[in-house]
């Protein structure tokens, strides 16, 4: 076991990351909501594309941009997350009219 400095330093420090705050409970709840609606709208291309059998490029592009947007959602700035807590919403409410209708 090292002595020592070395062996006081933080996990993070020592495994070469760096050591960040916590996430304030507004910041924890607002990327809550960002992985959610994200989640449904990419949810809601795969059921698309299932229901339809030869499912057109256009509709692949955007299943594949959401499941991309899914996956970075930790990495998104404020302003990505602002806009997706804006605009996301009534996208979702478009794309379920469509899966029902």
């Amino acid at each position: 076991m090292p002595d020592g400095e070395a062996g006081r330093k933080h996990i993070t420090e020592a495994l070469g990351g760096r050591a960040v705050a916590p996430l304030s409970d507004d910041d924890r709840v607002e990327r809550e909501r960002v992985r959610d609606l994200v989640q449904a709208v990419a949810g809601c291309y795969h059921t698309l594309v299932a229901q339809q059998a030869g499912a057109n490029a256009e509709l692949a592009a955007k299943l594949d941009f959401h499941d991309a947007e899914f996956r970075r959602r930790d990495t998104m700035s404020a302003a990505e997350r602002a806009e997706v807590l804006r605009s996301y919403p009534a996208l979702l409410a478009e794309l379920r009219a469509e899966i029902d209708g």
